[in-house]
């Protein structure tokens, strides 16, 4: 090797690589958004349901356990720490379970103003009289300072029912504890599930308020939740990502000794791999605004498919110097290369945020892996002496045994699914990266809080939010027909907060003059123990009521009630959509009634509209995914142009697949959007071992193309073997599939050539 030609050479890939990294450095955000591997949306209702998804009911809850005492002392700490967080401004609203009349006071913007425009009040002497009368018994009961001031502006308790029907739960006034004893409380946080660092600032606040009240009691702390999860994603990826990357780093050292046995080749083999990695990772930053975590962890993954250019290239150069190697060996090294990278090419076509930066991160590295062992590789390696390479002889590929492994393969196939419930995971948490262990965590703790079943919500829209806000309150109306008759137990809707103009208008105008209720309310207070002034407040908010200003959603910007604004009422598009939260519905009845209330609204099952979100989804990505096999095909068929060769690789590589798929059912159960991407690289693996193995070759040549497939299927098995040890799922489904897959498809390929003749 000459220094001065191999520097030539490096020059223009170091620059490159620089490049990458300043791209890096100056774009890359990275972004642990557990929803980003969910379909985007083709219609209204499946974008409110992705929506739901990310920031409905629920997503901002942190929810909390604590256990390691009786349930006497954990109630107390309970309260404690609710009181704790409370005064805490990350946290607009904590709950225990237990009505607290200290709590019943604090009353949010804007309903603490417009409280009297939010209901219909009955502001008759003897509605009045009958208030009055209430609170005094109230007050027999003992009350805070809080609560007197609450009497003081609303006798009517108006505020009170209006903040029962904002709570995300139903509050029975008993704590909660899940079933293992643990002391549950919910704590909604005023950021948002996707804001990571700022679910990480409040779960530190949590920790924090939980270590001042437990003391140096034996107590245990548990949270769960999205935000929760989102967090644990970003420390697990970090985590995950280093741990695998030197385990797959040390076993792909360790194949490549035990197969070549020069410690040179250790260095050289890692350049495409760096290089790919790169490449790709600032191909997704420019495209993208943000990287998925779980995009950079499946960046090591691509060890396990880019070594195999370079110990194809160290193979054949046995017998040669590396530049005459590639360039024997380049055009079938190009087409398995283009071929993979063709097929995530047209992943990122699929649908998905997150499988289209998978698809283009892979489709750019694996491109510039094959471009640095085609024009930087051989520069530098030594050269290895002139060998003896043969003649070339063409290569015979019988069939025989092809077709019965593809037989087996789809029997094996057929039998999963009479155990299974189809072959396909449907639901939209099939694509969620949290733990099910993590999920079952949130699933006990959530269930001692009673949090509503979320999976039915009524659907309204209108481009005009006027027409909306009225509609909702005719559906209001025939929703409280419905809890008479028993078809459900209660409903949120944004009326309740939130009322049509014509409503507040009619309700400025119910309020009395303010000397005639001053005097309905003076005789009401006759014969009490109240003084005079005792409701001075009540009259001041109700003249100032006469002159508010119209209520509109920028009203709650900035209160604890925008999140809840926010889950009721979404602007997509041009159009307004009103979601209405039900309690206990009976589902086929009040679709029924739904049916008759008008086109604008309808009754949205989140899991049937998910599933078929999910399958209409998949079914896209096989279209775009079998297109771009056509286009294989077609490559394939331009380049060798002998159908019994063409035939062999293409049975070759879908008995491989049908291998797969029937263990991975059989481990999985059910197979995923994630597993479909991992078998688009089984397939590009399949491709490259089959490729190789039917190229028309001399006997020495042969033996380098045999080495070179066993060293590439043993380090991809082994790298993606260690994946599949990952606790995410994601990447676990993703290891197993493709390491399965290459022990297949090698297995396969080795099968249909041991019988090859040559002459």
């Amino acid at each position: 090797m000459s220094a001065a030609p191999a520097m030539r050479k490096s020059w223009p890939w170091l620059l490159l690589g620089l490049a990458a990294v300043f791209i890096l450095v100056t774009r890359l955000q990275l972004s642990f958004d557990i929803s980003a591997f969910f379909p985007r949306a083709p219609d209204l209702q499946h974008q409110v349901l992705l929506q739901q998804f990310q920031s409905g009911p629920g997503s901002r809850l942190l929810v909390i356990g604590v256990n390691g005492a009786d349930q006497e002392a954990l109630a107390e700490i309970s309260d404690e720490f609710r009181v704790l967080l409370q005064e805490d401004p990350a946290f607009t609203a904590v709950m225990n379970g237990e009505a607290s009349a200290d709590s019943a006071g604090m009353v949010p913007e804007p309903v603490a103003s417009y409280y009297l425009l939010m209901d219909d009040i009955d502001f008759s002497a003897e509605t009045l009289e009958k208030a009055v009368s209430d609170r005094l018994q109230d007050l027999a009961f003992g009350g805070g300072s809080e609560m007197l001031d609450l009497i003081a502006r609303d006798p009517y308790f108006v505020t009170l029912d209006i903040l029962g029907r904002l709570a995300p739960v139903e509050m029975s006034g008993d704590m909660w504890f899940a079933g293992d004893g643990s002391a549950v409380l919910l704590a909604e946080t005023e950021a948002t599930a996707v804001d990571i660092e700022a679910q990480a600032v409040a779960m530190t606040k949590v920790r924090a308020a939980f270590e001042s009240v437990a003391g140096m009691q034996n107590l245990t702390l548990e949270m769960t939740g999205a935000g929760v999860f989102g967090v644990e994603l970003q420390k697990t990826i970090r985590a995950e990502a280093q741990k695998r990357s030197i385990l797959a780093t040390v076993a792909l050292l360790v194949v490549l000794l035990v197969f070549f046995r020069r410690p040179r080749y250790l260095l050289l083999a890692t350049v495409p791999i760096g290089m790919g990695f790169l490449v790709g990772l600032a191909v997704v930053s420019i495209i993208f605004e943000t990287v998925h975590g779980i995009t950079l962890a499946f960046g090591f993954t691509l060890m396990g498919v880019a070594i195999d250019y370079p110990l194809h290239l160290f193979s054949h150069a046995e017998q040669s110097d590396g530049k005459s190697a590639v360039a024997r060996i380049w055009p079938t090294m190009r087409l398995g290369a283009l071929s993979t990278a063709i097929a995530y090419v047209a992943l990122a076509f699929s649908g998905s945020d997150g499988l289209a930066q998978l698809g283009v991160f892979t489709a750019a590295g694996i491109t510039a892996a094959l471009l640095v062992t085609k024009t930087w590789i051989p520069h530098l390696m030594t050269r290895q002496g002139a060998g003896v390479l043969g003649e070339q002889e063409k290569s015979v590929v019988p069939l025989r045994y092809l077709p019965a492994i593809s037989l087996a393969g789809i029997a094996l196939v057929a039998i999963s699914q009479v155990t299974t419930n189809g072959l396909w995971d449907d639901r939209l948490t099939s694509l969620s990266p949290v733990p099910e262990a993590r999920i079952a965590d949130d699933n006990r703790l959530r269930s001692a809080a009673g949090t509503p079943d979320m999976r039915y919500q009524l659907f309204q829209h209108n481009p005009n939010l006027g027409d909306l806000l009225k509609r909702s309150e005719d559906i209001d109306r025939l929703l409280a027909v419905a809890v008479a008759d028993g078809v459900l137990d209660g409903w949120q809707s944004l009326t309740q907060i939130l009322p049509s103009e014509s409503t507040q208008v009619s309700r400025r105008a119910a309020i009395p003059d303010i000397e005639m209720l001053r005097a309905d309310l003076q005789a009401a207070l006759e014969g009490t123990p109240f003084r005079e002034n005792a409701f001075d407040a009540f009259l001041a908010h109700a003249e100032n009521a006469r002159s508010l200003p119209q209520l509109t959603p920028t009203d709650f910007d900035g209160s604890s009630l925008q999140s809840w604004r926010d889950v009721h009422l979404v602007r997509i598009g041009e159009e307004w959509v009103s979601l209405v939260s039900l309690r206990n519905p009976d589902a086929e009845a009040l679709a029924l009634r739904a049916k008759d209330w008008g086109e604008d609204v309808s009754l949205l099952d989140l899991r049937d509209s998910s599933v078929t979100l999910m399958r209409d989804y998949r079914g896209g990505a096989i279209k775009t995914v079998s297109f771009a096999a056509l286009i294989i095909i077609v490559l394939l068929w331009l380049q060798r142009r002998q159908p019994s060769q063409v035939l062999w690789i293409a049975m070759s590589v879908a008995s491989g697949l049908l291998l797969t798929i029937a263990v991975v059912t059989a481990m999985h159960n059910q197979l995923t959007v994630i597993h479909l991407v991992a078998l688009l690289l089984v397939t590009g693996l399949g491709l490259d071992y089959a490729l190789f193995l039917s190229r028309t070759e001399s006997d020495v040549e042969r033996d380098a193309s045999n080495k070179a497939v066993l060293a590439c299927a043993v380090s991809t098995t082994v790298a993606f073997g260690i994946l599949a040890g990952s606790s995410i799922p994601v990447l676990k489904f993703l290891g197993l599939t493709v390491a399965a897959g290459s022990a297949s498809n090698y297995l396969v390929a080795l099968a249909g050539t041991r019988s090859s003749k040559v002459g």
